[in-house]
């Protein structure tokens, strides 16, 4: 396409690091756009792209957007700007060869952008004002070319370098293979333990057989693929019991899923013999097999040379290898003075993983990962236990509290050993945080086929988080954070209704056939289908949760082992991290649960309640059904009026785990939890047995009834 005369005298060095003036107007780029200028037209659609159609109008007309204060008043300027930011000249060549080298050193890094801004509140030449309009592009060399040796950013499509992520990968894999020691698996002299089963696909396409390490006494590199199955899949071929022998011999590589010959494809690219894939290497049908392997997964993919995550592809038969990026304008060759070849604008990528982030057995296969080549919905990253680097040149280095397999202790690490009883202690409370602000919401998010893989899709994060809590995990709550992690909220209750979620609205688990799984007891975030938090404030207040004088709640006795704390029924309860199932765990306990009557909370009798407090957004979760109002039963008046409270009136809110649940609740009971809090659980009692469930969350708002909340004798709870 022909340029017009502006653009095709921009340079690279002409846009480097400040203001280049583009166009007269928004009115000029458009109308430049449509003459046929691909640049113009790349520029006026990255603004398109990123502003809402309103405010485009009005900038066109050189006026300001509604959203100001003067709007519809004349633009101080309506100029269009390009400003380059080129990271050539802050990232050195040994960097961008070895990929990140010092933590020290390195910090998070954008990659090469330019940078479209049209209008501004002053003149920008003299003043510093800001843009009215603001838009980027992004950059990339082609791989082999001049441009390539000085920029990281790098363009991966159908249209455009289709096979170049498997070098960029390769080339940053040896880098960190060289010089990351903390992202090994293990010391650079002891032997690595591979998976029971893997599959040997040679060096050549048609040679791939099923072998077993243990029994050929292997100890090589291999590749593990983490992706999502797709919805009701069945791969055309999957390991089970009747072709096992024959898979020993050879697997027919036209025969496999997608997927997995892509994998198997990017395995022989990367120089690794040896793959596992889970439909392929664990034996389909067969419960033993399956609960075995299920347990493994931390040294499955811990071990891994390397993880493919194939984070695009919805269903395995589709692929994932070649991205499908609509290019809805082709990108732009901009020249340089110091070098040839040219360097290309394009429009830029998101970076979501895809649909692999909304699949629960996904989470665990890239915690547990040291290096992922992740192909993420519209470029592919690299990531190790040192840092992240995406496609477009993005560099993140690994935050130190985030969540990867380096932060859990070695499973060779005897922790138990450590002299230091306060380390061992700060080391819980750390891990228990990880737990609460990482580990918990992002599992709980995602979907799982199988309901019941609930406990089993997490079990080998789990088993790595309890070397650091030293506590036996009872249906998903740590014993030795009890009171806390009773207090767990479904996310859905407070923001699901405040934003469009991509994540469906929890709910009870239901099985393909649509019935109600019963997967764990009432008071376990497990009983619920939705993403599940702690409130930062629980978090942060580690100490009320950790002085007895302070707990309303309490073991009826310690163990007679370890004098720890037991608050289950049972001394074995058959729940740990180990478990891969835990429908039934009956916690009993000492309390002060008061009975209560639940009615509908409505909109004018919340406005006379303290506006602030928690939840936020009261109106609105009325509206949907999740709250309700608490007040005091007949059987508690006596004890109200020897205090002196009055009998009737409401004194708490209460937001239901499931909406559903209020309209059937009349009622119920209130189990405090803490003196210094304003919250408690919600529970309803079985006529027959006099065991409680769990309904959801109270939270007081009138302080004057805390006097009859916390006092009063103790009495035995049965919870299930």
């Amino acid at each position: 396409m022909a340029r017009c005369k502006t653009c095709a005298a921009l340079t690279v060095e002409e846009l480097r690091s400040h203001m280049t003036f583009f166009h007269p107007s928004l009115r000029s780029l458009r109308d430049s756009a449509s003459a046929g200028c691909d640049l113009c037209l790349l520029c006026w659609t990255s603004i398109q792209r990123k502003h809402a159609t309103d405010a485009i109008d009005a900038v066109l007309a050189g006026k300001f957007p509604a959203t100001y204060e003067c709007a519809g008043q004349p633009l101080s300027d309506e100029r269009v700007w390009l400003t380059g930011m080129f990271s050539d000249s802050f990232r050195n060549l040994e960097e961008k060869s070895t990929y990140v080298t010092s933590t020290d050193k390195t910090h998070n890094q954008t990659g090469s952008l330019v940078w479209v801004d049209c209008g501004n509140e002053k003149d920008p030449e003299s003043s510093f004002g800001k843009e009215i309009l603001h838009s980027e592009l992004s950059v990339f060399a082609d791989p082999g070319t001049p441009p390539a040796s000085r920029f990281m950013e790098r363009l991966f499509t159908a249209f455009r370098n289709k096979d170049g992520e498997v070098g960029f990968a390769r080339k940053l894999l040896d880098g960190c293979q060289k010089r990351h020691p903390e992202c090994r698996a293990t010391d650079e002299d002891e032997l690595i333990d591979m998976p029971t089963r893997v599959l040997d696909i040679g060096d050549t396409p048609g040679w791939t057989r099923l072998v077993q390490p243990l029994h050929l006494e292997l100890h090589e590199p291999y590749l593990a693929l983490s992706y999502c199955w797709g919805p009701n899949v069945r791969h055309t071929i999957e390991l089970n019991d009747r072709n096992f022998t024959s898979f020993l011999e050879l697997i027919d590589e036209d025969t496999l899923t997608k997927t997995h010959q892509e994998c198997i494809a990017i395995a022989r690219q990367l120089g690794i013999r040896y793959v596992w894939i889970d439909s392929l290497c664990i034996i389909q049908g067969n419960l033993e097999d399956w609960l075995y392997e299920s347990e493994r997964m931390a040294e499955v993919y811990g071990n891994a040379t390397v993880t493919v995550i194939a984070g695009r592809a919805a269903d395995s038969r589709d692929g994932f290898k070649v991205n499908k990026i609509e290019q809805r304008v082709p990108p732009c060759p901009i020249p340089s003075n110091e070098y040839s070849g040219n360097l290309y604008l394009w429009l830029p990528r998101i970076k979501e993983e895809g649909p692999v982030s909304t699949r629960g057995w996904c989470f665990q296969e890239k915690v547990l990962s040291r290096r992922a080549l992740v192909y993420a919905k519209e470029q592919v990253y690299f990531s190790c236990q040192r840092s992240q680097l995406w496609e477009d040149g993005t560099l993140n280095v690994q935050d130190p509290s985030h969540l990867r397999i380096g932060l859990f202790p070695n499973p060779s690490q005897d922790i138990d050993a450590q002299p230091n009883r306060s380390e061992r202690k700060k080391l819980q409370n750390w891990m228990l945080q990880q737990w609460y602000k990482e580990i918990l919401t992002d599992f709980t998010r995602r979907q799982l086929t199988n309901p019941d893989d609930i406990f089993a899709a997490s079990s080998s994060i789990v088993q790595l988080t309890q070397r650091s809590i030293r506590s036996r995990y009872l249906a998903g709550i740590w014993e030795a954070d009890m009171v806390r992690g009773l207090l767990w909220c479904a996310s859905y209750s407070v923001k699901w209704i405040l934003r469009k979620s991509t994540w469906p609205k929890p709910k009870r688990p239901v099985n393909r056939n649509g019935e109600t799984v019963t997967r764990s007891p009432s008071w376990s975030w497990a009983s619920i289908q939705g993403e599940i938090y702690t409130r930062p404030e629980f978090i942060r207040q580690d100490m009320s949760f950790r002085d007895p004088t302070n707990v309303l709640i309490r073991p009826l006795s310690p163990s007679p082992q370890d004098s720890t704390p037991r608050w289950t029924l049972l001394e074995d309860p058959n729940c740990d991290a180990n478990i891969l199932h835990m429908p039934i765990c009956e916690l009993a306990f000492f309390g002060r649960p008061k009975r209560a009557r639940c009615s509908a909370a409505s909109r004018s009798e919340l406005s006379t309640f303290p506006k602030s407090g928690w939840p936020q957004r009261r109106p609105a979760l009325a509206d949907q059904g999740f709250l309700a109002f608490l007040r005091p039963a007949e059987t508690e008046h006596a004890a109200l009026s020897e205090l002196q409270l009055p009998t009737t009136e409401n004194f708490a809110i209460t937001w239901f785990d499931i909406a559903e649940d209020s309209a059937q609740t009349d009622d119920c009971w209130f189990l405090p939890m803490l003196k210094d809090r304003r919250e408690g659980l919600l529970l309803c009692k079985d006529a027959v047995d006099g065991k409680f469930r769990r309904l959801g969350i109270v939270s007081i708002v009138k302080e004057k009834f805390l006097p009859w909340l916390i006092t009063g004798p103790e009495e035995e709870v049965h919870l299930v």
